[in-house]
């Protein structure tokens, strides 16, 4: 599957980006806050990315970070949450106003997403609590680094079997052990496989 898109961002719109890739241009739908995020056009830009496939269609979501991605493939895990209501919880709040939410259970805040009312917003928090709330150290933790050292250990990692919030934590952990040393990714490999 297509796990990120790299090139020159040929379009962006509040919720669509075209990026170009070799002469093609991939059209992702995006949240709010990766709107936010992106830089203007002409520019290059990486997105991470998430396939999603019906029986009848193919869409591309695009994400300018790890958490904001994790938080998406969850969404979709909770019954009567889709694609576009998941991108609209990703638009109206930012991963770690929405773990937050979720782990005081903040039913208001959450009822104010649009698309989301007060059966949505009891489900959320029922399903997602164990798995976003409170988790200090989750995807969104650290936000993750998709260039230099610290992303090719991530995929690295990832080549090895790490899920990718797994990695990322994994390589935050590392690079938090070496304490302002400039590691190889070697080493965070190293460490992390130490320590995992």
């Amino acid at each position: 599957m297509i796990a990120y898109v790299e090139g020159s961002l040929s379009e962006k719109a509040i919720g669509r980006a075209i990026v170009d890739v070799g002469g093609v241009g991939y059209d992702l739908a995006i949240s709010l806050s990766t709107y936010e995020d992106l830089p203007r056009a002409g520019t290059r830009v990486r997105l991470l990315t998430l396939p999603y496939m019906r029986e009848d269609s193919m869409r591309l979501f695009g994400f300018s970070t790890e958490g904001e991605r994790e938080l998406f493939r969850l969404l979709l895990g909770v019954p009567g949450i889709g694609p576009k209501l998941a991108l609209s919880v990703l638009s109206a709040m930012r991963p770690p106003a929405f773990r937050s939410a979720i782990a005081a259970g903040d039913l208001a805040g959450l009822s104010r997403v649009p698309g989301i009312g007060k059966k949505s917003a009891e489900r959320l928090v029922v399903e997602l609590r164990g798995k976003v709330g409170g988790d200090e150290t989750g995807a969104e933790g650290v936000r993750v680094q998709t260039e230099g050292t610290a992303g090719e250990a991530r995929r690295a990692l990832e080549t090895l079997g790490f899920r990718t919030d797994q990695a990322s934590r994994a390589v935050a952990k590392a690079l938090s052990l070496r304490k302002g040393e400039e590691p190889t990714v070697e080493d965070l490999v190293r460490e992390a496989l130490a320590h995992a």
